[in-house]
């Protein structure tokens, strides 16, 4: 399947990112030097809903499996699925009566908690295939996220059968099992060195009515989907660290995985640029400090000012109006 022209900016609720983070602390380990070497927010524990990009997740998983071992690593993650991903998002198949329902809905479902993904159902000489497209690279650290892949939609077929299933086939991008049969188990037959990851699931598991209790799952919440272009998406992925440091170019578009000469060409397409967005993400953390009662001296530090008097220059180019001004003639008023 041919892969879209546009670098679209994978994103993912910070929340996955934590969960990971919380167990993987119940092996006593130091959750802020894994959330620094993977790239993740500082104040990731702070954090709700927000977007952030995949990329650094998927460091933090290649940095667990390491740090763990493969069979601490695989029952982290199994866990983590299984407790705590899954449910977030189970009740969303509520209206589906069978397995193959639950899993064409599943893109549009998908879309509440991450941007990019690209997942559906295909029938070939009568085998049905579950797949999902994913930019490959040669990296561990895009093995150990496939690996993560590959495990959710089990568990997520598990959840909605209540079977102990198991895919009797499954077809990777990346070119060594032997992870794979660690983590994920060695009874699957597998494939190697694939374009898409694929799931063989038999027709009378696809038919199976599927079983959702209150207790599977969290509040249902609206399907969304999130951040229709390409600018939206960069300014949602960047927003969880500009309070927290000094976010350029170049640094952004490492956590975007892209170069800096396409991040700012995909800008430019879309007619803004990146010192836009770096400004409406400086003005977006300003307002929200603000509304929080805040010392301007406080904003200037935490958005990379040196002093309070290069912060309210930025912010008049910016918003027309100094801090002070703005809080005053807009914060202030709504109290």
């Amino acid at each position: 399947m041919a892969q879209s022209a546009d670098p679209i900016v994978p994103l993912i609720k910070s929340g996955y990112a934590r969960i990971l983070v919380e167990l993987f602390k119940e092996y006593n380990h130091d959750v802020h030097q894994a959330i620094q070497e993977s790239g993740l927010p500082p104040d990731l524990f702070d954090l709700d809903q927000e977007f952030i990009p995949q990329q650094p997740v998927k460091k933090l998983i290649y940095l667990l499996g390491n740090q763990l071992g493969i069979t601490q690593f695989g029952e982290l993650l199994k866990t983590a699925i299984r407790q705590k991903a899954i449910p977030k998002l189970i009740s969303q198949f509520a209206d589906c009566s069978t397995v193959r329902e639950a899993l064409e809905l599943s893109k549009q479902v998908y879309q509440y908690d991450s941007v990019g993904v690209n997942v559906g159902l295909e029938t070939v000489h009568g085998r049905t295939w579950y797949w999902c497209v994913r930019t490959y690279d040669e990296t561990q650290a895009f093995t150990w996220s496939e690996i993560y892949a590959v495990t959710y939609t089990i568990e997520l077929v598990k959840a909605l059968t209540k079977k102990d299933w198991m895919p009797k086939q499954i077809k990777i991008q990346s070119d060594d099992v032997s992870l794979f049969r660690s983590v994920v188990g060695t009874s699957p037959q597998y494939f190697v060195s694939n374009s898409r990851i694929e799931w063989l699931i038999e027709d009378d598991i696809l038919d199976l009515p599927i079983h959702i209790s209150k207790s599977d799952s969290e509040t249902k919440a609206p399907l969304v989907t999130w951040h229709s272009n390409f600018t939206d998406r960069v300014f949602t992925a960047l927003l969880p660290y500009i309070k927290q440091q000094d976010v350029t170019l170049e640094y952004a578009a490492e956590l975007l995985k892209l170069t800096p000469r396409t991040l700012q060409r995909r800008l430019k397409e879309e007619k803004t640029s990146f010192r836009a967005i770096r400004d409406n993400l400086i003005f977006t953390a300003s307002v929200d400090m603000m509304e929080q009662q805040q010392t301007l001296t406080h904003i200037a530090t935490q958005l990379g000012f040196s002093d309070i008097a290069h912060f309210s220059r930025a912010f008049k180019r910016i918003s027309g109006l100094t801090p002070k001004l703005y809080k005053k003639m807009v914060i202030d008023t709504k109290s």
